[in-house]
């Protein structure tokens, strides 16, 4: 299976801040097989390994740093995999299974624009993957279900985080504003800064950032949550 398409992800940057804050500290490393190890070929940095439940299924995600623009990257990592060259601006999500396993990678660009992105690699043996694909994707408990389509989760609970993706038939901003709504109808209190499509939240010790973009491919809008939970352990 072979798949690749733009991930929109207007606020990519401060998402990718708040990932790192309460992540960093998980400095388990091991070997990925196969394609992952492309990634070290390409001469990209491993950051961190941790468990995560893929939708619903076991998981691994890890975390790689380049030294390269997310363009460059996700197009030599796209050459690796054999797949159609992605969209050239914005955040990239690959897809490629293999004989064990699935995996996806997302890759993201750098806050200021600089040459420098991150890869987050998500893997998945193939028995859990299919057991993942037996129900219909949950939203993460931490967070409120929207009125989207989820279509892909990340659950750790060693960092008290959720991430979860979702297609709405609304224009981004319009999806973006009704999911902000959702979010303080339950109690989120929205902080600064903010965009039409990209918005953070908290309530308590619980940090929320919410991200919306028009699929180029599909005309569907892709809505993003991440979530976490108080203070890194």
């Amino acid at each position: 299976m072979k798949t690749g398409y733009r991930l929109p992800v207007s606020g990519v940057a401060s998402f990718l801040a708040l990932l790192l804050a309460f992540t960093l500290h998980a400095e388990v490393f091991w070997r990925l097989p196969g394609k992952a190890d492309a990634l070290l070929q390409m001469n990209g940095a491993r950051v961190y390994t941790t468990e995560v439940q893929l939708n619903g299924a076991p998981g691994t995600l890890t975390a790689y740093a380049f030294g390269a623009s997310a363009a460059e990257t996700a197009a030599s990592l796209s050459r690796r995999l054999g797949l159609p060259p992605p969209a050239a601006f914005g955040a990239t999500l690959l897809t490629h299974a293999d004989k064990a396993s699935m995996r996806r990678f997302f890759v993201l660009p750098a806050a200021s624009g600089a040459e420098a992105c991150v890869v987050l690699a998500f893997d998945q043996p193939l028995r859990a993957f299919a057991r993942s694909r037996e129900k219909p994707i949950a939203w993460p408990e931490a967070l409120p279900a929207l009125s989207a389509a989820p279509v892909f989760s990340a659950v750790c609970a060693l960092t008290r985080t959720a991430f979860v993706t979702a297609d709405s038939p609304a224009a981004p901003e319009a999806a973006a504003e009704e999911a902000a709504q959702t979010l303080r109808g339950a109690g989120w209190a929205e902080a600064a800064p903010a965009t039409p499509t990209f918005r953070l939240f908290t309530s308590g010790k619980k940090q929320c950032a919410l991200f919306a973009g028009r699929d180029p491919q599909s005309g569907q809008t892709s809505i993003s949550l991440l979530q976490r939970e108080g203070a890194t352990p």
